[in-house]
C-alpha cells in the first residue's frame, strides 16, 4: 500500500513539475552549439519564443525548465548562430543562376561551345547571357575579339560577364542593339576596346552596364523569380543574413514588395546604387520587414583580373596602365556628403591601393574621427602600410572575401610585383579595430559560407593549393573566421544587438551542419553540409525533405 501511494505521489510530482515548466516554440538539445557570445562559449542546447531565443545552456538545464510541441535532437550535430554574408549579391547570383554556365572554360572556343548549346536547347531565346568566364584560366591570357562569336551568332545579341562582373564580351548584334558607334568620341577608350578602330566586343566597368541594360530587360515578374531563386541558394548554404552590395530602384521597388508580402525569409541589408532618382525619393533610411535600407554603394575602381583596379603606380605586367577610376574625386565626395547628411552609411567598391588611399582620406575628411556610424570600404584588397591605420583612425570597416584571395593568388603576383605583400592582408585589418566582417561577393565566388571559413583560416582554394597556404600571417583563426560571418557580420550593419549570436533576447537564426567547423579536420572542411536553417525559430531550409 505504501509502495502504491509512494507511486503515486512520485507520478503526481512528475505531472505538476510538467505542468511547472515554460511553455515555448522549440527545443533544440544535444548539439555543439557555438553560441559566438563575447567569451566564445559552447552550449548543448538552447529554447526558442516568439522567434527569439529565451535560453541557452545544457540538455538537463533547457529540458529541465522548458517543454514544447516542437523539439529537435541536434544528434551532436554543430549548431552556429546564421550565418552572414557581408558582401552577397542576390539579385545578380538569381541572374547567374538561370545564365550560361561559363567558370572554368579553359578556353575562348570552349564558351562558344557551351553557347552552342545553349542556343540549341533555348531556339526561342531572344538574347543569351553567359557569366564567368575568365581568360587567366586559358593558355593566352589575353582578352578576347568577337569576331567568332559575331559569326556564329550574327542575329541574336550574346552578352558574356567576365567572372568579376567588371568586364564583358558581346557580339555585334549586341552592339548594335546597344546603339554604339566606334565614331562616338565621348566614350572612354579605356573602357571599350578596339583593333583596327572597330570594337573587339570587350567593354569594361560601366560600359558593362550601358550595354546590358540596352540589351537585356527584366520584368517585375521576372525580378521576382530572380530573387525567389537566389534567396533559396542562399538558405541551403546555410545563410540567414546577408547584404545586397547595390541594386537599381526598379530592383529596390519589387524586392520592397516582396519583403511587405513576407516573401523575404533572409534578413537583407540592402544597399542602394544612389542615383538622382533614389535620392529624390529615398530621403532617410527605412525598414521594411526581412529588410532594411539604410547604405548606399559606390565605386572607386574596377576589378583586378580585368586591370581595371586603380593602383598607386603602373600594374606590373602592363606598364603605362594605373587602372580605372570609376568618378571623380569631387563627385566621390559629393556622394559622400549626401549620405552622411541624409543618416545613409556608405559601402565603397576599392580594389587598387589609390583606390583605398582616396576613399579612406575622404571618408576621414567627413567623419572626422572615431564614429559609430559604421562606413566601409569593400574588398579592402590591395592597402599600402601607411594607410592601414585610417581604418582605425575613422572606425571605417574593412569588408573583405576570403575566397578572393585563394581565387586570385596564382596570378596577383603577376599583376602587382612586390605589392602582392600588401593584399589580401585580413589579419593587419582585423587589427585596426579588432573585428572583421566576410562575405563572397557571389555570384563572383560561390555564396557558400564553409568557403569563406576554408579560405580564411587556410588560404587555400578548393585544391588545396598552395601547400602550406597563401600568405599566412593574414590568416585567420577557426574563432575569428566564424565571428566575421556570425557576430562581427552583424555588427557591420549595426545589429549586433539583435542577432549574430546565439543569446537570449536576440532573433533565432542559426545553421546546422553535418560535421563541425571547429573541429573537422582541413580535408573535411570544403565538404561541410549545412543540415538546416532556421530563422527566427522557423525551418527555412533542410537537406533531408
Amino acid at each position: 500500500m505504501k509502495k502504491l501511494a509512494f507511486t503515486i505521489a512520485a507520478a503526481l510530482f512528475a505531472a505538476q513539475s510538467c505542468n511547472m515548466k515554460q511553455s515555448v516554440d522549440f527545443i533544440g538539445h544535444n548539439g555543439v552549439v557555438y553560441t559566438v557570445d563575447s567569451s566564445f562559449s559552447v552550449v548543448e542546447a538552447f529554447a526558442i519564443k516568439d522567434g527569439l531565443f529565451v535560453e541557452t545552456g545544457s540538455n538537463e538545464e533547457i529540458l529541465s525548465k522548458y517543454k514544447s510541441k516542437n523539439t529537435c535532437d541536434f544528434n551532436g550535430n554543430a549548431v552556429y548562430p546564421g550565418f552572414n554574408d557581408t558582401h552577397c549579391h542576390t539579385y545578380l547570383t538569381g541572374i547567374d543562376l538561370i545564365s550560361v554556365d561559363l567558370r572554368n572554360a579553359s578556353s575562348f572556343e570552349q564558351i562558344l561551345e557551351r553557347l552552342q548549346k545553349a542556343a540549341a536547347e533555348n531556339p526561342e531565346a531572344s538574347c543569351i547571357v553567359g557569366n564567368g568566364w575568365d581568360q587567366n584560366l586559358w593558355e593566352k591570357k589575353q582578352f578576347p575579339d568577337n569576331g567568332k562569336l559575331s559569326e556564329l551568332f550574327p542575329d541574336i545579341p550574346i552578352v558574356l560577364n567576365r567572372i568579376d562582373l567588371h568586364a564583358i564580351i558581346v557580339n555585334r548584334a549586341a552592339i548594335e542593339k546597344a546603339g554604339l558607334s566606334e565614331q562616338d568620341k565621348n566614350i572612354d577608350p579605356l573602357k571599350a576596346l578596339t583593333e583596327n578602330g572597330r570594337f573587339t566586343g570587350v567593354f569594361l566597368e560601366d560600359m558593362c552596364d550601358r550595354i546590358s541594360d540596352a540589351v537585356i530587360s527584366y520584368t517585375p515578374a521576372d525580378i521576382r523569380r530572380i530573387f525567389s531563386i537566389a534567396q533559396q541558394e542562399c538558405l541551403k548554404y546555410g545563410l540567414t543574413s546577408v547584404c545586397e552590395p547595390g541594386i537599381d530602384l526598379l530592383a529596390l521597388k519589387v524586392l520592397d514588395s516582396m519583403a511587405s508580402e513576407g516573401k523575404i525569409k533572409l534578413r537583407m541589408d540592402v544597399w542602394a546604387t544612389p542615383t538622382e532618382e533614389f535620392k529624390a525619393s529615398h530621403t532617410q533610411p527605412y525598414r521594411n520587414g526581412n529588410i532594411q535600407v539604410g547604405t548606399i554603394k559606390l565605386f572607386r575602381d574596377g576589378a583586378l583580373g580585368s586591370r581595371g583596379a586603380l593602383l598607386l603606380k603602373d600594374y606590373s605586367d602592363d606598364k603605362g596602365n594605373c587602372g580605372i577610376s570609376m568618378e571623380s574625386l569631387d563627385s566621390f565626395r559629393a556622394q559622400c556628403q549626401w549620405a552622411y547628411d541624409h543618416g545613409f552609411r556608405v559601402a565603397t567598391h576599392c580594389i587598387g591601393d589609390r583606390a583605398n588611399r582616396e576613399a579612406l582620406d575622404i571618408y576621414g575628411e567627413i567623419l572626422k574621427g572615431k564614429n559609430d556610424l559604421a562606413w566601409r570600404i569593400e574588398h579592402a584588397q590591395i592597402v599600402e602600410k601607411e594607410d592601414l591605420a585610417k581604418f582605425g583612425q575613422f572606425s571605417i570597416i574593412p569588408s573583405v572575401q576570403p575566397t578572393h584571395c585563394t581565387s586570385d593568388m596564382l596570378w596577383a603576383g603577376e599583376r602587382l610585383g612586390e605589392r602582392i605583400k600588401n593584399a589580401y592582408a585580413y589579419k593587419e585589418l582585423l587589427g585596426q579595430s579588432g573585428w572583421i566582417p566576410s562575405g563572397t561577393d557571389a555570384p563572383i565566388e560561390s555564396c557558400n559560407p564553409v568557403y569563406t571559413f576554408f579560405a580564411a583560416v587556410y588560404r587555400k582554394n578548393l585544391d588545396f593549393v598552395p601547400e602550406g597556404g597563401f600568405q599566412m600571417e593574414n590568416s585567420l583563426t577557426k574563432e575569428e573566421a566564424l565571428r566575421s560571418m556570425t557576430i562581427w557580420a552583424a555588427k557591420s550593419t549595426k545589429e549586433e544587438q539583435i542577432k549574430g549570436s546565439i543569446e537570449a533576447g536576440k532573433y533565432a537564426d542559426f545553421t546546422v551542419t553535418d560535421k563541425d567547423l571547429m573541429t573537422a579536420p582541413e580535408k573535411e572542411i570544403p565538404s561541410i553540409k549545412v543540415v538546416a536553417t532556421y530563422i527566427g525559430g522557423e525551418k527555412v531550409y533542410s537537406l533531408v525533405p
